[in-house]
């Protein structure tokens, strides 16, 4: 049920109340519920301020505020010192005043036999029921001039009501505080200054992470894995463009049914000046519900079993007799932190078989130790709105409830979920993709160091040495 009060009626009544914004629902319509004192306060009493607005033929409209709760058991006045009365339009044009309450202790009279009263009938409407009879409602009631209410600016009645007590229509409604509006400005989670100078300090700093010299390993070597068309490949790609200062695509991307990414291909990144990123990003085959690793060839994988550049074979998984399969794996060789790569548009039709590979696998992972973060992609298809507005990308609740669905759904905590936007359309590059890319790009290195730290202290004692398969595997 909606009411004729207008939003700029009602904005004039919140300068009036002066207590902030508020709310204003309709409790009682007399063309509805009928014009009867019963009705009035079954729906009106005890519901806090309410405002009462009159409509007469004459297109005029007045009314009354009280911050005090009509009660038809009261039977007596109600004191209420915020009270008054006002006036919005006369006889069509708008017309504002307020009118003040001036004797507070008589402020409204609240009885079950009739309608709102005001004073002492200052405001008085109608008692009983009153019929609508060809669309007018003849009030009984009257409107004593000045009694109780400070009536500045009319010298009667008539200036606000034209002399007309028949009503076209009476409404009721509850005024309530209004709950603050969300802070779409308040960031989810809190990330650097979004400038091009956050961009060369992401860029700096994910240079200067290196390895301990004493596991004598040069690189981090970071594993993506993820669905067909998830945007692994585009990811590496991303990563490259950043620290190229250009536009690039060593990994070659497209739109297939199956994965077009076939090889165990990892990616080391140099910067436009030629220093070497400390990291070698490793493509994989894209998940199929019934092509792709196994759970047996993923902890391969893991433990540095299957040699860079291998070609899977989506019918023959590698095995331990295979010629290429490296028996005795070295540190470099293993993964030192595991990225699943999620489409974030696309969540709601991920196949429940693949899902249950990535939660396998996110086991396998978690088994021997190795750390893990999921990179959810193609924000700016799940959230149009974010198109070349990247810097509300950490305070969009949009992208906020995509990850906490990632983090529910694979168990992650939420800080190991990162919004990225690869390049895919641009032919320049964007400092809110590079931000995003890096801030992610930085949590996965900082994952693998702490991966690195882990395996230091559990050597402190030995020299960091190769072990054969079967120790490598009866941690899987």
């Amino acid at each position: 049920m909606t009411g004729q009060l207008r939003d700029s009626d009602k904005t004039q009544l919140e300068q009036w109340i002066n207590q902030g914004p508020k709310n204003f629902t309709l409790l009682f319509r007399a063309t509805s519920d009928g014009c009867s004192s019963q009705i009035f306060h079954q729906k009106c009493d005890y519901q806090g301020a309410t405002i009462t607005v009159a409509y007469n033929q004459q297109g005029s409209v007045f009314g009354g505020y009280t911050s005090a709760s009509w009660a038809a058991s009261v039977a007596s006045h109600i004191r209420d010192d915020r009270a008054f009365l006002f006036q919005l339009k006369y006889s069509g044009s708008d017309t504002r005043r307020k009118f003040p309450v001036s004797k507070t202790a008589y402020s409204i009279y609240s009885h079950a036999s009739f309608g709102p009263i005001f004073g002492q009938n200052d405001m008085y409407l109608f008692q009983q029921t009153i019929q609508n009879i060809g669309g007018v409602f003849s009030m009984d009631g009257t409107c004593a001039f000045g009694v109780c209410y400070t009536m500045t600016g009319v010298t009667s009645w008539n200036d606000i009501h034209n002399g007309d007590m028949k009503a076209t229509d009476i409404e009721v409604y509850s005024v309530a505080a209004k709950p603050p509006e969300p802070n779409t400005n308040q960031k989810w989670r809190k990330v650097p200054e979004w400038n091009k100078k956050s961009v060369q300090e992401l860029i700096q700093e994910a240079l200067s992470i290196k390895p301990n010299p004493c596991l004598k390993i040069q690189d981090y070597r970071i594993v993506l894995i993820g669905p067909v068309g998830s945007g692994k490949s585009s990811f590496c790609n991303t990563i490259n463009s950043v620290f190229r200062g250009r536009i690039t695509q060593r990994a070659i991307c497209g739109e297939e049914t199956h994965s077009i990414t076939t090889a165990y291909k990892p990616y080391s990144i140099k910067s436009n000046r030629e220093s070497k990123l400390n990291i070698r990003l490793c493509d994989t085959r894209g998940l199929e519900t019934d092509l792709g690793m196994d759970i047996m060839e993923f902890a391969y994988l893991l433990n540095g079993h299957i040699p860079e550049k291998y070609k899977f074979n989506a019918e023959q998984p590698i095995a331990i007799d295979d010629a290429v399969f490296i028996t005795k794996p070295g540190l470099q060789d293993k993964i030192h932190c595991v990225v699943f790569v999620l489409d974030a548009s696309n969540l709601h039709k991920l196949d429940s078989k693949i899902m249950d590979k990535i939660k396998s696998f996110r086991k396998a992972a978690t088994r021997i130790e190795i750390p893990q973060a999921v990179l959810l992609t193609k924000i700016d298809i799940e959230e149009k709105a974010l198109a070349q507005k990247y810097e509300t990308v950490y305070s969009n609740s949009s992208i906020e409830k995509k990850v906490i669905q990632v983090s529910e759904m694979l168990g992650f905590p939420k800080n190991h979920v990162f919004p990225v936007k690869n390049y895919e359309n641009e032919v320049m590059l964007d400092d809110g993709v590079n931000l995003l890319a890096l801030l992610a790009l930085r949590q996965i290195l900082y994952f693998a160091e702490d991966y690195m730290e882990n395996q230091s202290s559990d050597n402190e004692d030995f020299p960091v040495k190769d072990h054969d398969f079967e120790a490598g595997s009866e941690s899987i």
